[in-house]
């Protein structure tokens, strides 16, 4: 990444339109963007779609953009408000808003605009579930573990940890709707 006083005086660059100023942009802020936009879309090919659509969004709209802010930070709003509106579109039903449930979870970001009250319930809920069910979403969630491989792993058997895993997003499911309703 840059130096502070490079951002600033590239985000002013940028604002002039500057093409050499822009690639540089590009070039130091594409990945680290697009590996933001995956812990939200788990698609990388979708994570490059939208950080692209990023950079074309603030080269189109540079009047919007105020050059005294870190124009690293307003491209990961625009990636993080676009990578929602893809959730969003996808008009996901019950059975597929595990995946929501996932990346409000997993995605260790560090979000000043996800309130504490979010972060409260969130940590309130993982508290409350018995620790197979979290060893059982750990496993596949975070280790992309398949059923059988937790089955071998807890010795137990691949049934046993379908039903773990189905009870604790059911319980997921049940106390974060307050977020899921609002996609």
């Amino acid at each position: 990444m840059l130096e502070s006083q490079e951002l600033k005086k590239l985000g002013y660059l940028i604002k002039k339109r500057d093409d050499n100023a822009f690639e540089i942009l590009y070039r130091k802020g594409f990945n680290d963007l697009q590996r933001y936009a995956m812990r939200y879309v788990y698609n990388w090919d979708e994570a490059e779609n939208i950080v692209q659509d990023a950079y074309f969004s603030l080269w189109l709209h540079i009047d919007k953009y105020n050059p005294s802010k870190n124009v690293f930070t307003y491209l990961f709003v625009i990636v993080k408000n676009s990578c929602l509106n893809y959730i969003r579109n996808l008009k996901i039903q019950d059975e597929h808003q595990d995946k929501i449930i996932e990346g409000i979870l997993f995605s260790s970001i560090e979000d000043s605009d996800i309130d504490d009250n979010i972060k409260n319930r969130l940590n309130d809920i993982l508290s409350k579930i018995s620790e197979k069910q979290k060893k059982v979403l750990n496993l596949h969630v975070i280790e992309k573990k398949s059923i059988k491989e937790i089955a071998a792993i807890m010795n137990v058997s691949p049934e046993t940890v379908k039903t773990h895993y189905k009870r604790v997003m059911q319980i997921l499911r049940t106390n974060l709707r307050f977020i899921l309703l609002s996609f």
